[in-house]
């Protein structure tokens, strides 16, 4: 959230790309929440999210997500259909898992958000069987790791810095105005 808004008041003086970065490129079935450092990690993002306008709910089922390859899958999908088709369903996805506790490692999950998002459902699902947005995200994953030494999400890259975690906007405003944008 805090990057759209840099977004909205920097206009063309910022492009942004964004790239999947799966956590669990493969699925971990013993993912689980209640007790963990994923538990804990929530209640810091819930923290940190405030000044976003982002409401972080806690996962109060059992079945938290094994991976997130699906949803990640849907988004590179979503962005064959434009720029707002992506966004819109970017934006679905965070809010369906964050605030709604959607298992976004459940194909048929994701599929319903894809439709609440309104995408042409069409292309979307003659695109999604293909199993190319999957190549896509791992073939992006193993750039991150790679080329950038990138670890973990949040990790926004520019003019040769690195930012991980949330952090505040005025984080971001600082380093642009460095930067000298």
């Amino acid at each position: 959230m805090r990057l759209r808004k840099l977004k909205q008041e920097l206009g063309d003086r910022l492009v942004m790309r964004w790239r999947p970065f799966p956590l669990r490129p493969v699925p971990d079935p013993t993912a689980t929440f209640k007790g963990t450092y994923r538990e804990e990690a929530w209640r810091r993002c819930q923290a940190l999210a405030g000044d976003a306008g982002v409401e972080f709910r806690m996962w109060e089922r059992e079945d938290f997500p094994t991976w997130s390859l699906p949803a990640l899958e849907a988004a590179k999908c979503a962005a064959l259909q434009g720029e707002e088709a992506f966004e819109r369903l970017h934006l679905a996805l965070y809010e369906a898992f964050f605030t709604r506790g959607v298992n976004i490692g459940r194909p048929e999950k994701v599929l319903e958000v894809v439709r609440e998002a309104g995408l042409d459902m069409e292309r979307f699902q003659a695109d999604y069987e293909t199993g190319q947005a999957r190549e896509w995200v791992l073939a992006d994953y193993e750039e991150a790791v790679r080329t950038h030494g990138v670890r973990a999400i949040p990790t926004v890259l520019f003019d040769g810095k690195r930012i991980v975690g949330a952090v505040p906007l005025e984080e971001y405003r600082r380093l642009l105005a460095a930067a000298g944008a």
